[in-house]
């Protein structure tokens, strides 16, 4: 049967481990689309990020970001589908981590400033910083966190160092919490650099490739997966 679409992790799939595109992979995916091949990006990265991939490749279909928790349409920015994280379970997800506020980024379903919330402390987290940096009108930085862990929150993330990243990630399991929402991580060894993800319990790029596949009616052996990580394992099996 042949290959009706293409679900491609961009960090370290897509991506060189320089963050550029390889004249390969891009001619590649051109050929593909020429066919008929639906590509779709399926990232960890915030929409933003992920939709500037997208439009590098001249792609116009629906992009999956945020570990499949938000999926968009990059012609007029529509949600196809969005999975939050409940309010009630980030507020405990909150009270564990008092001594990592400086690697933890609230992601919400916002435009603009308030879309990315973080604390003070993340000033002196550099990774952190230069993430931010990318689109610091949509960042804004409080004393408290609670209050943006509301209703339009998509996703809670830590990254900095990896060996921080590994602990926080080890206190965040070993708590009976973990059962009730979704921990996603990309680890980078190379790079010094993890990240961990807090998605809603039903929240994977697997599922986001399923809601796609439906959309389309195209059949799981149709389907041609390409990932690197652990956040990618799902949607590859």
């Amino acid at each position: 049967m042949p290959i009706k679409l293409v679900a491609l992790d961009i960090d370290g799939t897509l991506l060189d481990s320089e963050g550029n595109l390889p004249s390969e992979n891009g001619q590649a995916i051109q050929e593909a689309v020429q066919k008929g091949v639906k590509v779709i990006l399926v990232s960890g990265r915030r929409w933003r990020t992920a939709c500037q991939v997208s439009a590098a490749l001249g792609l116009t279909f629906p992009v999956v970001a945020h570990n499949g928790a938000l999926i968009r349409s990059p012609i007029d920015s529509r949600a196809l589908a969005r999975f939050f994280l409940k309010p009630g379970f980030a507020a405990e997800i909150l009270s564990l981590s008092q001594g990592h506020l400086g690697y933890l980024v609230l992601h919400r379903d916002q435009d603009f400033q308030g879309q990315t919330v973080v604390h003070p402390e993340c000033r002196q987290n550099a990774r952190m910083q230069n993430y931010l940096g990318q689109f610091p009108e949509a960042v804004l930085e409080t004393e408290s966190l609670l209050p943006w862990a509301d209703e339009h929150l998509i996703q809670m993330m830590y990254g900095g160092e990896l060996p921080r990243i590994r602990e926080i990630e080890a206190v965040l399991r070993s708590k009976t919490l973990a059962a009730k929402v979704k921990l996603t991580k990309t680890y980078y060894p190379h790079k010094n650099l993890g990240i961990v993800d807090v998605l809603d319990r039903d929240v994977s790029k697997r599922v986001a490739l399923e809601f796609l596949a439906r959309y389309y009616g195209v059949s799981h052996d149709e389907i041609l997966a390409i990932g690197d990580n652990y956040n990618d394992l799902e949607m590859l099996v």
